[in-house]
């Protein structure tokens, strides 16, 4: 075995030697990609647009903490881009306001209204947007330029400290290794007295090289197009959300009625009281209403008029939209206690009991929604509106029939498929059944 002589082995230790090489060559290649993520998110800057530093994983997996996302204003003859991602201002949990930047998943309740998702979470955001609100939509993503700040936000100054000797140790390696200009490859005399013929192989190709495979490996997991990390279709465990229109939950022309029924509305008076309806009542297609006195119903009767066969046509119309709009929880047997707003089926009956609170949160457009193969409510229950909740957003749902036991206290429109029946109850909101009747007794119907 032949031994390598110490004039050998100082040999590799020295700036031209190739252990100097490829480590200065890695450093400098570090250094170039770094300056160049970040040129490509500072440049567009002096073009008007403006970047964020994503803060949270809202927006997982294609947007992480720390990449910065390049926007521009929306222009004014620019559609709300539906299914893409847009920049807004909304009020933070503790005060104030924040920047968020979730994606464009839907409509709105009301005209001009739009609903955003982070594409992690499960549930959609609990304010809709308007097109003022929008404040730039996204049009680049760049990886990690921002985990600097969210390390220094975070106070891990253990990965910020070593981030900052990484860099520094970049630049030391890179000026103690600059090649000398004779364009000789590491460890001969030079280029052209190499013996072997091989061509020499200065440390300048080596670079061009090694960038090329570097920023040709960066473009593959970073670069993306305009809508970079804002795909139209996101799915993960968790949840699934696709570009497209949710059916609106508007009451339309149900919202003239107090009880609209499709077969018969009738009253069974009890000692000669009856029932108390402060409103229109309707049916359609059937012409019953019966057991009522003159001055029990305040508004009109309308039986099987157009006008009320236009009601029943939105009463579907809102029956359909509820059953379809996608669940933020599943509803359990029985609901009771405080609920914030949100959609929750359930493939059973559900039942109202105890005193429950529908807890807007202080949001006037909270929506409450409510589904079941059944709705009763137990005797002596109430629903309670808290915070700016109001029983037009309040909607119970029943794919058949619809019971309100003595004493209930009901705030909010109960829409059922089958026979809604009601016995000595006080409803703050109106009785519907689409494909059945309502029948009465000792209760007072007040719309709000």
């Amino acid at each position: 075995m032949r031994a390598t002589s110490p004039e050998a082995r100082r040999g590799w230790l020295r700036r031209e030697g190739w252990p100097a090489f490829l480590l200065g060559t890695a450093a400098e290649c570090y250094l170039v990609f770094t300056l160049a993520m970040t040129a490509i998110a500072v440049l567009p800057l002096a073009l008007g647009w403006h970047g964020s530093v994503v803060q949270t994983g809202s927006m997982e997996p294609r947007v992480r903490p720390g990449d910065v996302v390049l926007s521009t204003p929306l222009p004014a003859d620019s559609p709300v881009p539906l299914g893409g991602v847009v920049e807004f201002r909304t009020s933070a949990p503790g005060g104030g306001e924040r920047t968020v930047m979730h994606r464009v998943v839907g409509e709105g309740e009301e005209r001009g209204q739009w609903v955003t998702a982070g594409d992690a979470n499960a549930d959609v955001d609990s304010s809709p947007l308007t097109r003022d609100d929008i404040t730039g939509q996204a049009r680049l993503l760049v990886r990690w330029v921002g985990l600097p700040s969210i390390w220094q936000r975070d106070g891990r100054t253990d990965l910020l400290v070593g981030w900052a000797a990484l860099t520094a140790a970049a630049v030391g390696l890179v000026a103690w290794t600059w090649p000398s200009r004779d364009g000789s490859r590491p460890g001969t005399p030079s280029a052209g007295s190499a013996a072997s013929g091989a061509p020499a192989l200065t440390r300048r190709t080596f670079l061009a090289a090694a960038f090329a495979a570097t920023a040709g490996g960066s473009a593959l997991v970073s670069r993306e197009p305009v809508w970079a990390g804002f795909s139209a279709r996101t799915s993960m465990a968790a949840n699934t959300f696709r570009v497209g229109t949710w059916p609106t939950l508007a009451l339309g022309r149900v919202g003239s009625f107090a009880v609209l029924a499709a077969t018969r509305v009738t009253n069974q008076a009890f000692l000669g009281i009856g029932s108390s309806v402060n409103g229109n009542v309707g049916v359609s297609p059937g012409t019953t209403v019966s057991g009522f006195w003159s001055w029990d119903i305040t508004g009109s009767t309308e039986r099987n008029t157009a006008v009320s066969a236009a009601a029943r046509t939105d009463a579907v119309t809102l029956y359909d939209a509820a059953r379809a709009r996608p669940a933020t929880a599943t509803a359990v047997a029985t609901l009771t206690g405080t609920l914030r707003p949100g959609v929750l089926h359930r493939a059973g009956a559900v039942q109202v009991g105890g005193t429950l609170t529908l807890d807007a949160r202080g949001d006037a457009s909270a929506l409450f929604v409510f589904t079941g193969t059944s709705l009763t409510f137990a005797a002596g229950s109430s629903v309670v509106l808290a915070n700016g909740a109001s029983a037009d957003r309040v909607l119970f749902v029943s794919t058949s029939t619809a019971t309100l036991n003595d004493g209930a206290v009901v705030r909010g429109l109960v829409l059922a498929n089958g026979d809604v029946t009601a016995t000595r109850v006080t409803v703050a909101g109106r009785l519907v059944s689409l494909n059945g009747g309502v029948a009465l007794t000792r209760t007072n119907i007040t719309p709000p």
